[in-house]
């Protein structure tokens, strides 16, 4: 009976397995053979065609694996020939080896991974992720503005507490000829954040509104967790009265509701609004304030040309230098400062460029 000839690529793949069985090994490569026998603390490898090669049992029990004949392994070459002309292997050698293959294919494709930490020293923390592996100060994200402690003085606390914890982390430096392998929280918390904003900027839509924890305060505005992602509440958008510092309303922690104004999808960004979800307090205004009434209000700013007041939550008017007294007056602070509670007459109101000019001088005389 006619047996079909060989296919181009298997003849290819026989001659390949022929070259790699003859050319000698060099130390540092990694081979597959199949465990023939154990005896004590050696374990005989058959190598397929080479010399047998032998490693040792109590390394692989150290490196957690447990062996058995037929087994197949995959071992790095301590010796291409010992004393006896066995082939002498290491398990450890070989899992190294993978372990820093998959570190420097971490660096290029930028992978976050998790690695539980295993010690914390002054300069940060180290981590087990196969290998040793260190997280500089400089690159974790939850400690704050921690400074790395002198010679000789104590870990910090907040170093400590971190051993046992899991960390998410990317690897930004993998150099095995050194022995150096450097990751960072700092890295893997701005692409989850990335990927975070991604997926909200596709599941939400302009005019939600949402339950959200204050994530942070700063002085352009306040960022606010909703869940899927955090986004900004401009300090614009947090109220209507302008008789305050907006970013002193809200703290870190604070529960707030608010509501998605915009959401820019190339550049992930979610602008949020918590003003908006109470009534615009001029709508308030044009139903119920009318021009010649005289009303209580509270000086909010002094300046050169007038004084502003607030005459109710969200709404000022300005009390022109002119009209705070019957008198002439140099300057406003002659005769306000700030905080103060004075009468106003209601002189005109303009909704649509939202002004409402008021005299001090005028509501004495009614």
């Amino acid at each position: 009976m006619a047996v079909d000839p060989e296919t181009m690529e298997e003849l290819l793949a026989s001659a390949e397995a022929d070259e790699r069985s003859l050319r000698p090994l060099r130390p540092g490569e990694v081979v597959e053979g199949t465990v023939a026998s154990i005896s004590g603390d050696e374990v005989l490898v058959d190598l397929g065609g080479r010399s047998a090669g032998v490693l040792s049992a109590r390394e692989a029990s150290a490196e957690g694996i447990s062996l058995a004949t037929g087994e197949r392994v995959i071992a790095s070459v301590l010796q291409p020939e010992g004393p006896d002309g066995r082939v002498i292997l290491s398990l450890r050698r070989a899992r190294n080896r993978r372990q820093w293959s998959r570190m420097s294919e971490l660096v290029k494709s930028g992978e976050v991974i998790e690695a539980p930490v295993v010690e914390a020293n002054r300069g940060g923390l180290v981590v087990d992720v196969g290998l040793r592996g260190f997280v500089p100060l400089s690159q974790l994200a939850t400690v704050g503005n921690l400074a790395p402690a002198g010679e000789g003085g104590a870990v910090p606390d907040a170093l400590r507490a971190f051993v046992g914890k899991r960390l998410p982390l990317k690897v930004i430096e993998a150099d095995a000829r050194r022995d150096r392998l450097i990751l960072s929280e700092k890295a893997a918390a701005q692409h989850l954040r990335k990927e975070r904003k991604a997926r909200a900027a596709e599941q939400l839509a302009e005019g939600d509104v949402l339950d959200g924890i204050v994530a942070s305060v700063t002085t352009f505005g306040v960022f606010v967790d909703v869940g899927v992602a955090d986004g900004l509440v401009h300090r614009s958008e947090i109220t209507w009265d302008k008789g305050v510092e907006p970013t002193t309303l809200h703290k870190a922690g604070d529960p707030v509701r608010v509501k998605v104004v915009g959401i820019d999808r190339e550049r992930q960004r979610i602008s949020l609004s918590i003003k908006q979800l109470a009534e615009d307090p001029w709508a308030r205004a044009v139903r119920e304030l009318r021009l010649g009434e005289t009303v209580q209000a509270t000086i909010t700013r002094v300046m050169p040309y007038g004084a502003f007041a607030r005459i109710g939550p969200g709404i000022e008017g300005l009390v022109h230098v002119s009209e705070i007294a019957d008198h002439r007056i140099a300057t406003p602070d002659e005769v306000v400062h700030l905080g103060d509670a004075v009468r106003v007459r209601l002189v005109s109101i303009d909704p649509e460029r939202r002004r409402i000019s008021l005299s001090m001088r005028q509501a004495e005389r009614v």
